[in-house]
């Protein structure tokens, strides 16, 4: 081993200069925020290797020792007006060898005894954070006299005897005067797509310390059940108790030192990549390359085209607006697209995923609840058989993108996941004592089929989405897509993809050094560090004139839908034109607007956003007439009003106010042809149910 007591002649441990080299920025860091703030400081062990190569050998067999070297040399370091004493060691960065699934590591268990290691699986469960005593501190009731004892393991540990009267109490634990800090239970396990017919790959650990909050928000480590995860640590054998019996038996834990995410390592390389990207966002076809970059293999019908417009809008986004005790304007972009079978849906959301730097893209087949989509308190035999908080994707992509695929496919009750989409973004969970509000500032791009795969003729599209209308107003863009005979496009769909397989296979077998039609201008590596960027440090500002002329477009053209659609008596619009399309305009103009990296939105950018959202809701129509097929529009059925009347309410409450009920009525007799009295007896009934209240006089919310 290395020598560890030497001083340098000044006065400092010998391997401060390891602090020095290495991380004197983080160290300053630390110096800034310790204690209250932050009390551990992240190593890379290949630091340590080029630093020392015994001092990083030592690290793997004697951690523990290596750490009080490494605090000692810490607490040395020359940090004006601070003491940087028992900073916690977070150790990452293994070599490949020293990393282990978690059957690997249970199985070696007694050879890895004290080692460091790594296990590497997903992060499967997490319990609630709790509190759990340190050093406690004991008052005894005989004399007053205060003993100190540090606490380890399970068992609570009480003073041998009192220090001043040296009796063996009764002693009273002084909870101000101890010191506490947090605990959770996580489980890693071998993700089931890569452990073939075994069952049982994991491995249970005690996280404790300011490790319990990596996460995105106040929850921590709950936010992240389900990622991709290395935890370094020790193995240890922990005695199974029956009762108060111990057995003869034992089982493996990890006692954790640090935690190391793979998004928290990901291959956003944005100082690598930003010359390049910055050259690409100052032309004027900045959108159109990304598009056309996204899936060069798919040929672009005219849907397509506006699609992938949307699906740039989608990753890039617009800035989150929070105004205190004011209103709040999201900036994530939910689109939904919806199309015959077989169209390229699931290869445009694996190029989508593929572009964004935070994704969680699933197929919600066979998801019968909503838990998976938002979350869950599950009771199980994990933690003692405490209440497991549980997110779903909605929460744990909290700042990135969610892909879901087939979403016409699940019993889940979709309609909850309102309030997951839009203002705040929150998912509350309050189950059997377990209450915590989830931030899902998520950007959700839904992909599904119509109700019998394809669509039908004559029948309204939004009869055959199969979706509360409530639910598909959260999205800011709608694309529909029929299969139908065209020979001229089927020619170029089928070359497109025949001419794609072919240049595939010679660049595989060695025939082509460079792709033609399969190229991209904008590399899925590029593109990540640029929406990285963009999303982190451009806040594209928009003006007054560019409110006017969305009021232009929005009052004599789009809004005017309405009426021809009424007028016609016929057609069908999945949503009916309300002001959230303003809403969605904005949104896109300044998504365009981060594109090109502005900090003020272009007008350019305005236009784009305003013939794109045209274009959307334009789709059920004929062409840029407007001019709708043959169906009624009129609510027929008891439910069909019930929801007309409730997405009427839902488009015109504001976080301050409720829907004026005036303009309810207005609104549905102009666009749901639904004369007042129906409508108030509609709200009524809701009242009744308990589905809305009137916050003040003339006005009413739903619940």
């Amino acid at each position: 081993m290395s020598q560890t007591e030497a001083e340098t002649t000044t006065g400092e441990h010998e391997h401060t200069e390891f602090w020095r080299r290495y991380y004197a920025e983080a160290v300053a860091d630390l110096a800034q925020r310790y204690p209250d703030e932050q009390g551990s400081i992240r190593v890379n062990w290949s630091d340590l290797l080029a630093y020392d190569i015994d001092l990083a050998e030592d690290y793997l067999v004697a951690p523990n020792t290596i750490d009080g070297i490494l605090q000692q040399a810490l607490a040395d370091y020359p940090v004006p007006n601070v003491e940087l004493t028992d900073v916690d060691i977070r150790m990452v960065g293994l070599n490949a060898g020293e990393i282990y699934s978690p059957l690997e590591v249970t199985r070696d268990a007694e050879d890895r005894d004290e080692e460091y290691v790594g296990v590497r699986g997903e992060l499967s469960k997490v319990t609630e954070p709790k509190k759990e005593i340190q050093e406690a501190a004991f008052e005894c009731q005989r004399c007053g006299s205060m003993s100190y004892v540090p606490q380890a393991g399970d068992s609570f540990q009480e003073p041998h005897e009192c220090q001043g009267c040296e009796r063996q109490g009764p002693f009273q634990v002084v909870h101000s005067d101890s010191t506490f800090r947090h605990h959770s239970k996580i489980r890693v396990e071998t993700p089931a797509d890569e452990r073939g017919d075994l069952q049982d790959e994991s491995i249970d650990a005690d996280v404790r310390g300011d490790l319990v909050w990596l996460g995105d928000n106040d929850f921590g480590l709950l936010t992240r059940s389900g990622e991709p995860v290395v935890v370094y640590g020790t193995v240890e054998q922990r005695q199974i108790e029956e009762g108060r019996t111990k057995t003869r038996h034992f089982e493996d834990y990890l006692d954790v030192s640090a935690i190391e995410f793979d998004a928290d390592e990901d291959d956003v390389k944005i100082a690598e990549y930003r010359e390049e990207f910055e050259e690409l966002a100052t032309r004027e076809d900045a959108v159109d390359v990304f598009a056309e970059s996204i899936v060069p293999e798919l040929y672009e019908t005219p849907e397509w085209e506006h699609a992938l417009e949307l699906l740039v809008a989608y990753l890039f986004a617009a800035p989150r607006v929070d105004v205190p005790n004011g209103p709040t304007y999201r900036g994530d972009i939910h689109a939904l697209i919806v199309s015959d079978y077989g169209m390229g849906k699931s290869m445009v959301n694996s190029a989508v995923a593929m572009y964004s730097p935070k994704c969680i893209k699933e197929s919600v087949t066979g998801m019968s609840s909503d838990v998976g989509l938002l979350a869950a308190a599950v009771e199980d035999d994990f933690g003692d058989g405490q209440w497991t908080l549980e997110p779903g994707i909605l929460v744990r992509a909290n700042g990135g993108h969610v892909i879901l695929d087939e979403i016409d496919k699940t019993d889940a009750d979709l309609e909850r996941m309102n309030d997951a989409l839009e203002g705040e973004q929150i998912v509350d969970v309050n189950k059997a004592g377990q209450s915590a509000s989830f931030k899902s500032r998520v950007g959700l791009l839904a992909t599904g089929n119509p109700e019998d795969s394809r669509f039908t003729a004559e029948v309204p599209v939004s009869e055959e989405l199969d979706i509360d209308r409530s639910l598909l107003s959260r999205f800011d863009g709608i694309v529909t897509m029929r299969d139908e005979a065209d020979e001229e496009q089927d020619g170029f769909i089928a070359e497109t993809q025949g001419m794609s397989y072919v240049e595939a296979q010679e660049y595989a077998h060695g025939d082509r050094d460079e792709m033609d039609l399969l190229s991209r201008e904008v590399s899925p590596e590029v593109g990540r560090a640029w929406i990285a960027f963009a999303r982190e440090s451009v806040a594209p500002k928009l003006r007054p004139r560019h409110v006017e002329s969305i009021r232009e477009w929005y009052a004599e053209e789009v809004r005017q839908l309405n009426k021809k659609f009424r007028n016609n008596d016929a057609g069908d619009m999945p949503v009916p034109v309300s002001a959230r399309k303003v809403q969605d305009t904005i949104r896109f103009a300044v998504a365009f607007a981060r594109v090109h990296l502005r900090d003020e939105v272009a007008d350019e950018d305005v236009e784009r956003a305003m013939d794109l959202s045209k274009a959307l809701v334009g789709q059920t129509f004929d062409g840029d007439t407007f001019q709708p097929a043959a169906v009624n529009t009129t609510p027929d059925t008891q439910d069909e009003r019930v929801r007309s009347v409730k997405a009427l309410i839902n488009d015109l409450e504001t976080p301050e106010a409720g829907a004026d009920i005036d303009d309810i009525l207005t609104d549905a007799q102009e666009d749901l042809d639904m004369t007042p009295s129906d409508v108030e007896q509609e709200i009524e009934k809701l009242k009744q149910k308990g589905e809305a209240y009137e916050p003040s006089m003339n006005e009413v919310r739903l619940t």
